[in-house]
């Protein structure tokens, strides 16, 4: 009986014990070898420059970059490559995000030590793989209008506690373009004032908390 192939992992986080622990739970599968770890992009980057590794297990938070960021750096340069998202973040915009820039699945850290051990799998044979909480988040997110990047500007400033004069002032516009920012973010998140607009955008994962 043939031995079976090896699908070959490059382990991205910058937690170490996370790494060690993927690493313990992945060498006990006789298909699965992880042939290198990065703690950051950047090194993410440069192994798979190096390794070529069949799948990369990406967090979705890293010191220098977001996953996504990555994912798209790396995609840029190596079209075949494929991604699996493994984040503690699973919010409705970073799903968007990740699968935007090309991940072929993402799963939320606390996922199952056998359901992650099918989506690398899945992802190594060409498929992708979201499991069906983060399949409905993303369907939910798909229905919602995008911020523009000013509109999102001015909503950070406004998380800040900003006055209408304040966030004029730090992004030069007049305080008319503002309130109609604000209103444009308002109908976009179907919020009616803004402590429920910020509230909603945390929620999604538009803003962080």
């Amino acid at each position: 009986m043939n031995p079976p192939s090896l699908t070959r992992i490059l382990l991205v986080d910058d937690h170490f014990m996370v790494r060690l622990g993927l690493s313990a739970v992945l060498s006990r599968e006789p298909d699965l070898e992880v042939v290198g770890q990065a703690a950051n992009g950047k090194e993410a980057l440069e192994l798979f420059d190096r390794l070529r590794p069949d799948v990369v297990l990406m967090d979705g938070v890293l010191p220098d970059m977001h996953g996504f960021e990555v994912v798209r750096l790396l995609l840029s340069r190596h079209p075949y490559a494929r991604v699996l998202m493994l984040s503690v973040n699973d919010t409705e915009e970073d799903i968007h995000q990740a699968v935007e820039a090309g991940a072929r699945g993402y799963m939320p850290k606390s996922s199952e030590e056998d359901e992650t051990i099918l989506a690398i799998r899945r992802v190594a044979a060409g498929h992708e793989f979201l499991p069906p909480e983060v399949a409905r988040k993303l369907a939910v997110r798909k229905l919602h209008s995008a911020l523009s990047e000013r509109e999102l500007a001015v909503l950070r400033l406004a998380a800040e506690g900003r006055t209408n004069k304040e966030i004029a002032a730090a992004l030069g516009l007049g305080g008319a373009s503002v309130k109609t920012y604000l209103a444009r973010i308002f109908t976009k998140l179907g919020a009616t004032d803004r402590t429920q607009a910020v509230s909603i955008a945390r929620d999604r994962g538009i803003l962080r908390r």
